[in-house]
């Protein structure tokens, strides 16, 4: 968890920062023993590791705080990240911050990809969770939250998945091996998730399996341009390989949530 969920987890557990971990393992057990009626979909939350818990214990925390953590699996990733961010807003000034959003532009759509809004999405794509194939990917992908673990293959939509392996092998072909991985264009934060939006109620783009994200510790969710990784000069082509297929990239358009692109116009 980043340093920011320590703290969170030790406001909402009030917890002092100055016991010791063995301690702070101990409350957040007693928590989740507590609390054991709401973890259905983590019944053998008692056998994970210490760090699992204590992110399964502030994922909780953030769900009944009537924020959206995701599943409440003890796993770490953009939507625990989102809702923990809100959930200590709470904590300083009652009330989650407010968004905003960017002036924006959309590249051209040779693919004819739809309109970002739900009737448009299932009228292109079908249901929501349907239609995926497996896609073989032009070169392994290491996820962002375990990075000793590779894939080398995902799941998209059947409408996208050719245009998929057109961008990484341009991305491929330009940059080298060596320089996807320095570049970390490599680290996966995930594709195909059937989902909400994060802090909204209309389903998220990923629940068609029509968006990605790639390393989204350096380009975190409100994060603009002048944070983000993607934002930099050396990242311009891997962004001109996947406009030139009509994807849509929310930092670029929007200037915020720079891991993301999606196979759907705004």
């Amino acid at each position: 968890m980043e340093p920011i969920a320590v703290v969170t987890l030790q406001h909402a557990l009030k917890l002092l920062p100055s016991d010791d971990s063995s301690s702070h393992a101990a409350s957040i057990r007693q928590y989740l023993q507590q609390h054991r009626h709401e973890l259905a979909e983590a019944a053998d939350w008692q056998h994970w590791p210490a760090s699992r818990q204590a992110v399964l214990c502030l994922q909780l925390c953030c769900r009944q705080a009537g924020l959206n953590p995701g599943k409440l699996d003890g796993w770490w990733g953009p939507q625990s990240a989102f809702a923990t961010e809100q959930l200590a807003a709470v904590q300083q000034q009652g009330k989650p911050p407010s968004t905003w959003r960017d002036s924006f532009s959309t590249p051209a759509n040779p693919n004819l990809w739809p309109l970002d809004r739900d009737p448009e999405l299932r009228a292109f794509y079908g249901e929501p969770g349907t239609q995926l194939v497996k896609v073989t990917l032009p070169y392994p992908l290491r996820l962002s939250w375990d990075v000793s673990t590779t894939v080398l293959s995902t799941q998209c939509h059947q409408k996208v998945a050719t245009s998929l392996q057109k961008v990484l092998e341009q991305v491929l072909l330009y940059y080298g091996f060596d320089a996807v991985q320095q570049l970390r264009l490599d680290l996966y934060g995930g594709g195909f998730n059937l989902r909400a939006k994060r802090g909204g109620s209309s389903l998220s783009t990923h629940s068609w399996g029509i968006a990605f994200d790639f390393d989204p510790t350096h380009n975190q969710l409100k994060w603009d341009s002048s944070k983000a990784s993607f934002a930099r000069p050396e990242y311009d082509y891997w962004w001109q390989c996947w406009e030139d297929e009509g994807w849509v990239s929310l930092g670029r358009s929007r200037n915020f949530d720079w891991m993301h692109v999606q196979a759907a116009r705004l």
